[in-house]
């Protein structure tokens, strides 16, 4: 195979770049990293709350899972509507993990023990710790709707592949999302 340089592959597509990762090219894995590594770090600090350290860890993680799924990837396929599929799976892991952690907490309250939860940090502009606060506060659906459709900039029927959703239901969550925030955010008038 031809061997292509660091110019040539920045021009091909990811779904070009997907082939020659599956014939073990680790350039093109490079340069699918390079295009896809921040924007995917700030979804999963969206999606998780905005806690950095396992926002990074599932950055890593999903790309570990483009390197060994490199051969199940379907030419004709999308890539982008691959990754965040993996993504969005990656996310609903850690909202089952979440969940376990928070009956843990409860029942050492119960018992009177305490447990250790980070600081979070302060943020100056009131409007956007508003609107930080009404998107976390989103039911998990919604607001992984809202994040991939806005946030992401995927359209209504990538949303609906990569949550194995009807797009009528997706564009219904995305609307009421949008009416939670806008409801939200007008406390602030």
């Amino acid at each position: 195979m031809k061997r292509l340089t660091v110019d040539a592959m920045n021009r091909l597509s990811d779904e070009e770049l997907m082939r020659h990762i599956a014939n073990d090219r680790h350039a093109a894995f490079d340069t699918l990293y390079s295009r896809y590594a921040k924007r995917a770090g700030g979804f999963f600090l969206r999606m998780l709350a905005y806690d950095r350290e396992k926002a990074e860890d599932l950055v890593q993680e999903l790309f570990v899972r483009v390197w060994t799924n490199r051969n199940t990837f379907k030419a004709g396929r999308s890539f982008r509507t691959w990754l965040y599929a993996m993504a969005y799976n990656l996310c609903k892991n850690e909202y089952r993990q979440e969940t376990v952690h928070l009956a843990y907490s409860e029942e050492c309250l119960k018992r009177g023990e305490e447990t250790v939860e980070p600081f979070d940090k302060l943020e100056s502009d009131e409007r956007y710790r508003c609107l930080r606060r009404a998107i976390q506060a989103l039911p998990h659906e919604q607001r992984d709707a809202f994040l991939l459709h806005y946030d992401e900039e995927l359209t209504i029927a990538e949303v609906s592949r990569i949550t194995d959703t009807p797009e009528g239901t997706v564009k219904s969550r995305v609307y009421a999302a949008l009416d939670i925030i806008r409801k939200e955010m007008d406390k602030l008038k």
